[in-house]
């Protein structure tokens, strides 16, 4: 017969918190195996649990496509997605699944850093990184060709910050498709949702940022 509640450690009073904590773990690994519709549905119903789970799945990605959104300021860009996953949060009971939820979140997530970007005061673009890559006094000036491995070279710092730069200068749609096709790898039609464009709009978009970053950058294929 199981005793009063106030045995204590290892008493009574444990089995409600062990079956509890076993529940828990049980819709956590539930919750691990389900779709995104069915986190946001859940999670519209007011399971936290369910929210969670959507916010390890993709916050990170929300937070690397708003930094070239927002000029590179990762401070910014990680309030602006904050401020992003509470819309979303607040949103999801009203969520009816029209596109997928990754792209939801995305266009959260643009709207949010659009305004972070409209209340910030404008940044002047500075050319000094660029100079310093074509004069050679940047980092790696000095290298034999071949000495760095592409990881080296795709993390080199001096390089994404010249690249963000050149995004700087694009129009926000421009920069907005870019980012979503090149860096999140979305397609034509999730950019479309994502942006409230259309396709067409989307490819032309796609096109002239190209064109204009290809110019932008074109000391770094030397």
């Amino acid at each position: 017969m199981i005793g009063p509640v106030s045995q204590g450690p290892g008493g009574a009073d444990q089995v409600p918190s062990r079956a509890a904590d076993e529940r828990a773990d049980q819709h956590t690994g539930v919750l691990r195996e389900a779709t995104d519709r069915r986190l946001a549905t859940l999670a519209g119903l007011g399971d936290r649990a369910a929210f969670e789970e959507l916010f390890a799945r993709h916050f990170a990605a929300t937070v690397r496509f708003a930094v070239p959104m927002l000029d590179g300021d990762e401070r910014l860009a990680e309030d602006a997605v904050q401020e992003a996953w509470i819309k979303a949060w607040k949103a999801l009971p009203d969520f009816r699944g029209d596109s997928a939820v990754r792209t939801w979140l995305f266009s959260i997530t643009a709207r949010s850093a659009m305004d972070a970007r409209r209340r910030r005061r404008p940044v002047p673009i500075d050319d000094r990184l660029l100079e310093a890559r074509r004069d050679g006094t940047g980092p790696g000036a000095g290298e034999e060709p071949g000495a760095r491995s592409p990881e080296d070279l795709y993390g080199d710092l001096e390089l994404w910050q010249a690249l963000q730069l050149a995004l700087d200068e694009l129009p926000w749609n421009q920069r907005a498709c870019w980012v979503l096709r090149e860096i999140d790898g979305r397609s034509y039609d999730e950019i479309s949702s994502t942006l409230n464009l259309s396709t067409t709009v989307v490819r032309g978009q796609l096109h002239r940022a190209r064109r204009a970053l290809a110019r932008r950058m074109e000391q770094w294929r030397r």
